[in-house]
């Protein structure tokens, strides 16, 4: 390999990890503006139906609410059981625990 074949690979390498960091620094900082933000409404799960519309399960208070959403309007579909929605959050939440990728950028915040 010559010089300028290494140079390029080096240039490569170095824009990589640049991008890597800016990539780490720029999500750190907006799961802190997040975290900031303490509203009574959250959407805890969307599912798309098409192009512009989909299914979400809102949160209102402690109450849950099955709702449809397209580009021109939002209907309450359901209210949904406090216990059956609490499950189905704690299974996904152990479900992701488990991801490996969880498990190495919880083992990064410990560091921090």
């Amino acid at each position: 390999m010559d010089m300028e074949m290494l140079g390029i690979l080096l240039q490569t390498l170095a824009a990589l990890a640049a991008v890597i960091g800016l990539a780490y620094v720029v999500l750190g900082f907006g799961k802190k503006v997040t975290e900031g933000q303490k509203t009574v409404v959250r959407i805890l799960e969307k599912t798309p139906l098409g192009n512009q519309s989909y299914l979400a399960v809102a949160q209102v208070g402690k109450t849950y609410h099955l709702i449809s959403v397209t580009s021109g309007q939002v209907s309450l579909l359901k209210e949904l059981d406090p216990l059956e929605v609490e499950d189905v959050l704690e299974e996904k939440k152990l479900q992701l625990e488990e991801n490996p990728l969880t498990k190495f950028v919880q083992m990064r915040k410990k560091r921090e």
